[in-house]
């Protein structure tokens, strides 16, 4: 009896965040989003650059991994806003059906980053492990002599 009188004044506030309003809007929908979108873009930037620290030579595996984990988490905060936005009573807006297909494209894009990014680590990885065996296996062909032509 007492659970049934605690959700009773919690259905209205429910509904009351729902409606349509200042800040349930269409604009407030699609602000959450590129919000989201600008922040993803930003992480998206940071693992670049961490990706050319990288590649210089640099032992950056931990700095691409920690991009990647915030990349991981804005990644996140957009499929948030996407569903937000789905959910909210402004989902058949244009404007607001358009934000959410520019989210969605960004989506696919980051998780496509995201797991080539994760498969460069995992390679960088499997080659440290790798590498000594090559070098010590005795199935490896010796170098050739060099041969002096007359």
């Amino acid at each position: 009896m007492l659970a049934a009188v605690l959700f009773v004044p919690h259905q209205p506030a429910l509904a009351a965040d729902l409606s349509p309003g200042p800040d349930n809007g269409a604009e407030a929908a699609c602000r959450e989003i590129k919000t989201a979108l600008h922040s993803l873009a930003d992480s998206e930037h940071d693992e670049s650059l961490a990706l050319d620290l990288a590649s210089i030579g640099g032992n950056s595996t931990a700095m691409v991994e920690a991009r990647l984990s915030v990349l991981l988490e804005r990644t996140q905060d957009l499929r948030v806003a996407l569903r937000h936005a789905r959910k909210s009573p402004v989902a058949r807006d244009p404007s607001v059906r358009q934000c959410m297909r520019m989210g969605i494209r960004a989506l696919v894009i980051s998780q496509r980053l995201s797991s080539d990014v994760e498969t460069v680590l995992l390679g960088a990885a499997d080659s440290l492990v790798k590498a000594p065996e090559v070098m010590s296996s005795p199935a490896a062909p010796a170098p050739s002599p060099l041969v002096r032509q007359p």
